[in-house]
């Protein structure tokens, strides 16, 4: 697989979807750490040779403003020919947008329809803010729990005949038991009931895909209840990009791991540094390895399995502690070489030198204690701002420039929080 993987991004038509916006700084920051290049379709889609040079295309839904025919026979030649799309609708699909976003879509069997989904049990604040959890499985849902859609529109499905056998639609990601939706039927806005409403779904269209959903709040950094750093948001949009860019059918099957960050860090510097093709090789020959000494590894862990239940198994005479004593006797002290190496890390992975400003005086227990009783259990909900206040505050001191992601990883090492 080639190492460089373009995205375009349109902004040819009213786009709201755009990298400079800071509602989206979230998501811009996300493509770009991602190592994705990145591109502006500025002037349309007349050419076909030159969309090709796209291996995914991100369309949000134009706005007061039409694909032209020969727009709309590029983009289905684009996808026919093996290109990627990813369009992504708003509340009120084509009415409200004043677009012909469905004369494109329905090559593809689909089209996005005139509502907006509300959902009056599973929401975040407010009924057009609908929790989801009904997922079909598949590789873009993968290790997705729950997501949110605010002020979504659905899809609606055709029906495909005998002609349309190149053509495979997927739903991914239904309303709940409890959706309804608000409608326009030509002449005004109704009210009805909608359980499992379609919201998001893949069209595998002759040798392309298609990937949309309606709304755009997902990419917002203006709300952490349902914005990009919601839930499972984050996640679901990584899943949806390299479902679209990755050859599947030439890599053979693609599949989301969980890797835990200091080991991703280390493996990742190590890839740079010894100039491995991509960090698959490393996961290869990790597994590899397990595979050629599967019974000696075994072995080792059922020993240590049977050390650890033989220690465990003895009887321990505990004193009786104060409840509060026994939380802060689990809260280890940091040093300054703790952060030291957190530091040398970020700037192995980065290629950046930063300012150490980092005292010896070590943090006391009850300080530690306190400053865990002020961040919520997830880090991933605070934005930026938020976290880099927190640290200001408490005086854990960070490098310029430095990444929410980093930020999270040295706000946990300094508090030992898992």
């Amino acid at each position: 697989m080639n190492s460089d993987i373009f995205v375009g991004l349109d902004y040819s038509h009213n786009n709201m979807l755009s990298l400079e916006a800071s509602s989206y700084a979230d998501f811009t920051q996300f493509l770009f750490t991602s190592a994705y290049k990145l591109g502006k379709i500025e002037a349309g889609f007349h050419s076909l040779e030159k969309v090709k040079n796209y291996s995914a295309i991100v369309m949000s839904i134009p706005k007061n403003i039409n694909l032209t025919p020969k727009e709309i026979e590029v983009l289905e030649e684009y996808v026919r020919t093996g290109g990627s799309l990813l369009i992504v609708g708003s509340r009120g699909g084509e009415y409200i947008n004043r677009t012909n976003i469905n004369e494109l879509t329905r090559n593809f069997g689909f089209e996005f329809m005139a509502d907006e989904i509300n959902d009056s049990v599973n929401y975040v604040n407010l009924q057009k803010r609908p929790l989801l959890s009904d997922f079909k499985p598949h590789y873009i849902t993968e290790n997705v729990q729950k997501i949110v859609l605010s002020n979504t529109c659905s899809l609606g499905t055709l029906k495909l005949g005998e002609k349309e056998k190149d053509i495979k639609i997927e739903v991914l990601v239904r309303g709940g038991l409890n959706c309804w939706r608000k409608y326009f039927d030509g002449n005004e806005w109704l009210e009805e009931d909608c359980p499992k409403i379609p919201l998001m779904l893949t069209s595998e269209y002759y040798n392309g895909q298609v990937v949309a959903f309606g709304t755009l709040s997902i990419f917002s950094s203006l709300g952490r209840e349902y914005g990009f750093s919601a839930f499972d948001n984050d996640l679901i949009i990584a899943n949806i990009l390299r479902w679209l860019t990755l050859d599947v059918t030439a890599e053979g099957k693609v599949i989301t791991v969980d890797i835990q960050r200091d080991l991703f860090h280390w493996a990742d510097s190590l890839v740079k540094r010894k100039k491995w093709d991509n960090f698959s090789d490393v996961l290869n020959v990790s597994l590899k390895y397990f595979k050629d000494n599967y019974k000696t590894i075994m072995k080792e862990l059922k020993d240590k399995r049977f050390d650890r239940y033989q220690i465990s198994s003895q009887p321990k005479k505990i004193p009786e502690v104060v409840e509060e004593e026994k939380v802060i006797t689990l809260i280890p002290k940091r040093t300054k070489e703790d952060l030291e190496d957190i530091i040398s890390a970020i700037e192995d992975i980065s290629g950046e030198k930063y300012e150490r400003n980092i005292t010896e005086e070590e943090m006391k227990d009850e300080e530690l204690l306190e400053l865990v009783e002020e961040l919520p259990e997830d880090l991933n909900t605070l934005t930026v701002k938020e976290l880099k206040d927190f640290c200001k505050k408490h005086e854990i001191n960070l490098p310029n420039n430095v990444h929410k992601a980093d930020i999270i990883k040295i706000v946990r090492y300094v508090l030992d929080l898992k």
